[in-house]
């Protein structure tokens, strides 16, 4: 049975109980993932799977239940469950909308990817890192997979709409060797289309990440200049994005609770949500209930503008959704999410703006961004990266420390790069602080 065959029986079966406040969605995900090893197929994954879930609002109460297919049982699954649930006057079923952007997410190109396809190109993705440099002695993960998904979502208020979405990704996990000297590096791509992932180029710059940090050294402590590289800034939006949710900002978990209209940040820094991007893993037109996606301009020119909503949070705020309710998967609650956010882009390259500089500190990679506190923004985190004279290599870095504020910190940046790169969720370039204390751990 189709999907869509699936959802109508589903929403049959909702109206012959006489149910009036219901969502049915639904899911189905076709995945090839190959892995290879010592330049050979090492593994092979093929799963294709398709289920709906279905949310009925009774008396304040909202029940859940899912199930591959759709059956009396799973109706009585879900009035049972809404029977036991918590009665809340702020649940409700989103009403339907006409205003969806139209996005073509699915590639052709990746849809027709078969399981010799995916073994083919983690084969090359591993050799490319082999071929890069001689001291590269040990890849651990080469791995390519294709995905093709479709979600439904249809309720009783008029929603129903449905997206299909392509996407393809490659990751590499090698380790370098230099005499008694071991580092490692890791490298990743993904994109909605096939011809924006080369897996050559990832190859290579797991290689080159491995090879760079060998010989790193432990740095005296300093105060100097530190550029994030993108992909050590995208791992601290990661952890701030959570300070822009309205669920948090509501129960005073937020350190921008009472910053709204207040600048906050660098002038030069403006933030997005934006799910429309087609970068985005989650770029979708609609939210996990259906609610139009949007773009959501968090912070422009370093002040606080907005917070983002699902349905439920919004309405506690008196707000509309911004249609951030995410959901992995039809077997998941809807809940409230940061889906996709940006950082505006500088309009030079970064490495201008240390011409002039005696020395800085690159970082590449953040131990322990998960122990700061989510509130305060406080953190103490081991970095690893490179020290800089001007453009210069001087040399690598490990095992230095690194602490402070990171509301304070993302406050004195400086310059932003033009090298925005997409990590899933997460969209920007790489960022200059005007110093920091770093000290050997």
């Amino acid at each position: 049975m189709s999907l869509g065959d699936k959802i109508a029986k589903a929403v049959d079966l909702l109206k012959k109980r006489a149910i009036s406040d219901f969502e049915v969605y639904g899911s189905a995900v076709d995945t090839i993932r190959a892995e290879s090893k010592d330049c050979a197929v090492g593994s092979l994954n093929r799963s294709n799977e398709s289920g709906i879930s279905i949310r009925i609002l009774q008396d304040g109460a909202m029940g859940f239940a899912y199930g591959p297919e759709a059956t009396a049982e799973l109706i009585d699954s879900a009035m049972s469950s809404a029977r036991h649930q918590f009665k809340d006057e702020n649940n409700h079923i989103p009403q339907g909308r006409d205003a969806y952007v139209s996005m073509d997410l699915l590639d052709k190109a990746i849809s027709e990817l078969q399981s010799d396809d995916c073994i083919e190109r983690a084969i090359s993705l591993e050799k490319s890192a082999r071929d890069a440099d001689e001291r590269i002695k040990q890849v651990r993960k080469a791995s390519f997979s294709r995905t093709v998904a479709n979600t439904h979502i249809v309720n009783s208020h008029g929603v129903d709409i449905s997206s299909s979405a392509s996407f393809a990704s490659a990751s590499i996990m090698v380790m370098a060797k230099d005499n008694d000297e071991t580092q490692s590096g890791y490298e990743f791509d993904l994109s909605h289309r096939l011809a924006g992932i080369d897996v050559e180029k990832v190859g290579k710059e797991a290689a080159k990440r491995a090879t760079d940090m060998l010989f790193a050294r432990k740095i005296q402590t300093t105060k100097i200049p530190v550029v994030f590289d993108n992909t050590s800034t995208a791992q601290m939006l990661d952890f701030i994005s959570d300070a822009f949710l309205g669920e948090n900002v509501i129960k005073g978990k937020s350190y921008l609770r009472d910053k709204v209209e207040k600048q906050c940040f660098s002038t030069i820094i403006t933030l997005t949500d934006n799910p429309l991007d087609i970068r985005c893993s989650d770029a979708c037109p609609y939210d996990g209930e259906g609610v139009p996606s949007q773009e959501t301009v968090l912070v422009k020119n370093g002040t606080v503008l907005a917070f983002i909503y699902d349905s439920y949070w919004g309405r506690i705020a008196g707000r509309p959704s911004t249609g951030n309710s995410v959901r992995s998967g039809y077997r998941s609650v809807p809940s409230l999410g940061v889906r996709h956010v940006c950082m505006e882009p500088g309009k030079e390259d970064l490495a201008q703006k240390l011409v002039g500089l005696k020395q800085a500190l690159k970082i590449t990679d953040i131990m322990g961004m998960h122990t700061a506190n989510p509130i305060t923004g406080e953190f103490s985190v081991g970095v690893n990266g490179i020290l800089l004279e001007g453009n210069n290599t001087l040399y690598p870095v490990r095992e230095a420390a690194l602490s402070g504020n990171i509301y304070e910190m993302f406050s004195r940046v400086i310059a932003i790069g033009n090298d925005e790169r997409e990590f899933g969720h997460v969209l920007c370039p790489s960022i200059l602080i005007d110093s920091m204390d770093i000290s050997s751990q």
